[in-house]
């Protein structure tokens, strides 16, 4: 991007006959705006001096579409403290104009492409690292509640079982030595709270039960193979 026709055209001739780069130019900073728009690319070389957008004016623009391509901003002869703090704002390398070739920039388009590819591979492993971490917590949390789960309902499993066997004698003992006219009344009376203690037992057994099951499939989820393109990668 060079608002220098003389410069520009000849930088792009000359990147295209060395058949490793696919070149496209523009005259102004709104000219590549609306390209980046449309098209993708790996490399930006940048001028930064043009009428209408400047070459700061597009990386804010960039910046603010959250648009991550590697930058080579092009200076002035002097302008080595300008290019500096430009890097400070996500601009990969700078050169000179007036030690631009084609050998030096080609040079630079390749090593920031490698730099950004590098850059780029290393925050994708952290992301991955941080997602696996949170993944980990995720199943360390269910776990835990299995665990919580799992004695809480065997100690209330275990209270239920004495207390209908207290139940069971209590009525016993009770029927033994009512009028025959309340034995009915006491009868169905205890059997609605054995009823009532059943509903709880079976409702603690099918939590426990459900919990079991959800820690089995974390894992079997766990310990499946990874898909070939991931463990080659």
């Amino acid at each position: 991007v060079d608002d220098e026709n003389s410069v520009r055209l000849s930088l792009e001739m000359a990147l295209k006959m060395t058949n490793e780069f696919v070149v496209e130019s523009c005259d102004s900073g709104d000219t590549a705006v609306e390209v980046l728009r449309k098209d993708e690319f790996d490399v930006i070389v940048l001028d930064n001096r043009m009428p209408g957008m400047s070459g700061l004016d597009v990386l804010q623009w960039m910046y603010e579409q959250k648009m991550h391509i590697p930058v080579i901003m092009i200076t002035g002869a002097g302008s080595e403290s300008f290019a500096v703090e430009a890097m400070k704002h996500g601009v990969y390398d700078y050169v000179r104009k007036d030690q631009l070739d084609k050998d030096r920039l080609s040079m630079a388009i390749k090593s920031v492409h490698e730099r950004f590819l590098y850059r780029k591979a290393i925050l994708e492993r952290e992301a991955e690292a941080r997602l696996l971490q949170e993944k980990q917590k995720a199943l360390d949390s269910l776990q835990m509640f299995h665990t919580t789960v799992n004695s809480v309902g065997q100690l209330v499993e275990k209270s239920l079982a004495a207390l209908s066997n207290n139940l069971r004698k209590h009525e016993e003992n009770l029927l033994k030595s009512v009028s025959p006219e309340l034995k009915e009344q006491y009868a169905a009376a205890f059997k609605e709270l054995k009823q009532d203690v059943e509903v709880v037992s079976s409702g603690v057994t099918s939590m426990r039960n459900l919990s079991s099951v959800v820690i089995h499939k974390l894992d079997v989820i766990q310990i499946a193979p990874k898909p070939e393109t991931e463990r080659s990668s």
